[in-house]
C-alpha cells in the first residue's frame, strides 16, 4: 500500500511539475501583417518562431527584437498574439497562422520561405487515455490510425510537423534550426522520470528524441535545447533565490535560443549542438550545484560551445518507450489489482 501511494504521489507531482512547462499548439492557414519575400538577403530575412505566443516563445520574440532582427511569428491564435504583444511590437511582427497539429509541408512552406534561421519552441501537452495503454498502441509510433481526430496528440507537432519544418529549412537554406525539446530525451526510457513523463504524457519523450534524430540526420546546422523544468522566475544574482534542482528560467532558455541565430551568433555557423540545461547556485534550501560550475550569460554559455560539436550517437532510430511504459503502466495494474482482492478479501472475511 505504501508502494501505491509514494507511485501516486510521484505521478501527481509529474502532473503538476509538467503544468509548468511553456507548451502551445498551432492551426492550418497562413496570415501575416506584412508580408515580405527575401530570399536573397540575408540581412533582411526575419526569424522564425514557432510557438511565439508560449512562455519561452514570446521571450524568444522580445529578445530577437531587441537585437533589431525581423521576426516572423508562427502562432496559432491572432486574438491571443494580439493580447501577448502590445501595439509597437505588433507592428514590427509578421504573424503567421498555423496549427502544428494539423500542418504539413504546403501549409508550412509560406511560413519558412524567405526566412533565414527557424526557432522553434513550441509543444503539445497532451495528458495519457486509459486507451493509449493497450499493447498494440504503445508499440506503434505512428498514431494517426487511431488518434487521428485529437490532433493534440505529441506524434503531430512534436513530431511530424517538426520533420516538415527540418524538411524546409533545408529546403530554403535556412542557416539554423534551434529546437527545444526537454531533459527526458537524454535519459534512457527506464530511467524513472523518463517513464513518469512518458506515462503521463502520452509518450511525449518518444517524440521528441525522434525529432531530434530527425534533425540530427537532416545536415541543416541546428542547436538542441534540453532544459529540465522551466520556471517562471527569473535568476537572483548573487543573493537571490534559483529555481530547484534541474529547473531554469524561460528567460535563461529563451537567450540561448535567440542567440543562436543572426549574424552575430558566437556559434560556429558550421556547427551543430545539443545543450541540456539548469541553473546552478549553492543557495539553500535546495541548491543544484554550485555558481562556479555555470556561467553567468547565455552568451557566456553559447561562447563556451562554440568550438565542440554534437557528439550524439545519431544512428539511433529509436528506443524502447513503449515497452517502459508499459512495464510501469502493467505493473502498476498488477499492484492495483493484488491490492484489491486483499482488501475485498479482509472487508468479507469481516462480514462473514
Amino acid at each position: 500500500m505504501k508502494i501505491i501511494l509514494l507511485l501516486l504521489s510521484f505521478s501527481l507531482f509529474v502532473i503538476t511539475f509538467v503544468n509548468g512547462l511553456a507548451s502551445s499548439s498551432f492551426s492550418p492557414l497562413r496570415s501575416s501583417s506584412n508580408n515580405s519575400n527575401n530570399e536573397g538577403d540575408d540581412s533582411k530575412k526575419p526569424i522564425l518562431v514557432v510557438g511565439a505566443t508560449g512562455k519561452v516563445g514570446r521571450k524568444v520574440v522580445q529578445q530577437l527584437m531587441d537585437r533589431n532582427l525581423r521576426v516572423r511569428a508562427l502562432v496559432r491564435n491572432l486574438e491571443k498574439a494580439n493580447e501577448i504583444f502590445d501595439d509597437n511590437q505588433r507592428s514590427a511582427i509578421e504573424f503567421v497562422v498555423c496549427d502544428l497539429g494539423s500542418a504539413d509541408a504546403s501549409t508550412l512552406e509560406p511560413c519558412v520561405q524567405g526566412c533565414e534561421a527557424i526557432i522553434s519552441v513550441s509543444g503539445a501537452m497532451r495528458f495519457s487515455k486509459l486507451t493509449d495503454f493497450l499493447p498494440w498502441r504503445l508499440f506503434e509510433t505512428d498514431v494517426s490510425q487511431w488518434c487521428g481526430e485529437d490532433r493534440s496528440h505529441p506524434y503531430f507537432s512534436n513530431y511530424v510537423a517538426q520533420k516538415a519544418l527540418i524538411d524546409l529549412a533545408k529546403k530554403h537554406h535556412c542557416s539554423r534550426f534551434v529546437r527545444l525539446t526537454g531533459l527526458s530525451s537524454g535519459f534512457s526510457p527506464f530511467n524513472p522520470v523518463s517513464m513518469i513523463f512518458s506515462s503521463v504524457l502520452s509518450l511525449t519523450s518518444r517524440y521528441h528524441f525522434l525529432c531530434e534524430q530527425y534533425l540530427r540526420n537532416s545536415n541543416v546546422p541546428y542547436l538542441i535545447l534540453r532544459p529540465g523544468g522551466l520556471a517562471d522566475e527569473d535568476r537572483v544574482d548573487p543573493s537571490g533565490s534559483l529555481p530547484p534542482p534541474a529547473r531554469v528560467p524561460r528567460t535563461d532558455v529563451a537567450a540561448l535560443a535567440a542567440l543562436a541565430v543572426g549574424n552575430d551568433s558566437p556559434l560556429d555557423a558550421s556547427n551543430s549542438y545539443t545543450l541540456a540545461i539548469r541553473a546552478v547556485g549553492d543557495l539553500k534550501p535546495k541548491p543544484q550545484g554550485s555558481k562556479e560550475e555555470g556561467l553567468p550569460t547565455a552568451l557566456d554559455c553559447l561562447q563556451s560551445c562554440r568550438d565542440k560539436s554534437d557528439t550524439t550517437d545519431k544512428t539511433i532510430q529509436s528506443k524502447p518507450y513503449g515497452v517502459a511504459v508499459g512495464i510501469f503502466i502493467y505493473s502498476l495494474l498488477l499492484i492495483g489489482v493484488t491490492v484489491a482482492k486483499m482488501l475485498l478479501g479482509t472487508i468479507l472475511s469481516t462480514i462473514f
